[in-house]
């Protein structure tokens, strides 16, 4: 790796994890090489964007509750509900620095995944937006199937008062009462939501309570998924207060169950997202 720019540091976190830190005149992150998560992103004179659990257990071998985890190569269980860990091992993982940028104060950071039978990159570029580029690639000898999210923990002033726009018409599966429905109009969350939506276009968080909205732009993806705890179900996360639920959305980008990507030898596949927020 080259010399890192002056606005790219590597420091230690919470329990000593190591840590890359961004400062630049357009914006700061921190992103932990465990997992690759984006734990932090905060563009220039704004507020921070996404949510970090200040319950995470941040400790080896245990994924971080918040930010940007990557669930790769499978999403929850798998698409036959039978993978472990939950969501793959790429959170779970070291991964490595291998580069960075500085344009101009808008910072690229390349990081690295080597695992059995395929590997991982990301590109974390920060500055007034922030973008992920995520490319898997399998390096067996057989055909292997990968699911992909990046399930992104959005800050909110109060989720029962925000909007998602983009969805509308959208089919989806509700994995809260097993049941396949289509939204009608933006969505508005009254209750816990799990739901994984069949749709390629850009979303909207409308957020009046911050005075923002963030848009969510994303490539290759033929998921949403949209989640929220509410305030039985968080009970039940250990490293969650149960008093959080309501700051908190999370909007993935994703290929997951159908929309899983079948590999051959040496074939690889990219997904990729951006975040901007416009204030009102």
């Amino acid at each position: 790796m080259r010399e890192l720019p002056p606005t790219v540091s590597l420091s230690t976190g919470e329990n000593d994890l190591p840590v890359v830190l961004v400062s630049s005149a357009k914006g700061t992150a921190t992103v932990h090489l465990q997992g690759a998560n984006v734990t932090s992103w905060i563009p220039a004179g704004q507020d921070p964007v996404l949510w970090l659990s200040p319950d995470s257990a941040f400790a080896p071998g245990t994924p971080i509750r918040g930010g940007i985890p990557l669930c790769l190569p499978w999403f929850s269980k798998g698409p036959d509900g039978d993978r472990e860990p939950m969501h793959g091992t790429a959170r779970l993982a070291r991964w490595e620095l291998a580069d960075a940028a500085d344009d101009d104060g808008t910072v690229t950071l390349h990081l690295g995944l080597t695992q059995p039978g395929w590997e991982a990159s990301l590109a974390v570029t920060v500055g007034e937006a922030l973008a992920l580029e995520l490319t898997t690639r399998n390096t067996g000898d057989t055909d292997l199937t990968v699911e992909e999210a990046l399930h992104t923990y959005f800050a909110v002033k109060d989720v029962t008062g925000i909007e998602i726009r983009g969805l509308e018409g959208a089919e989806y599966f509700d994995k809260v009462i097993g049941a396949p429905a289509s939204q009608e109009g933006a969505l508005v969350l009254t209750d816990r939501t799990d739901r994984v939506y069949d749709s390629t276009g850009p979303v909207e968080i409308v957020d009046p309570g911050f005075g923002r909205t963030i848009a969510i732009a994303k490539r290759s993806s033929a998921n949403t998924v949209v989640w929220n705890p509410w305030d039985e179900t968080v009970k039940g996360l250990a490293d969650v207060p149960d008093d959080a639920w309501p700051g908190f959305v999370c909007v993935e980008t994703a290929n997951v169950g159908g929309n899983a990507t079948v590999l051959a030898p040496g074939e690889s596949h990219v997904i990729a997202t951006e975040y901007a927020v416009t204030l009102h």
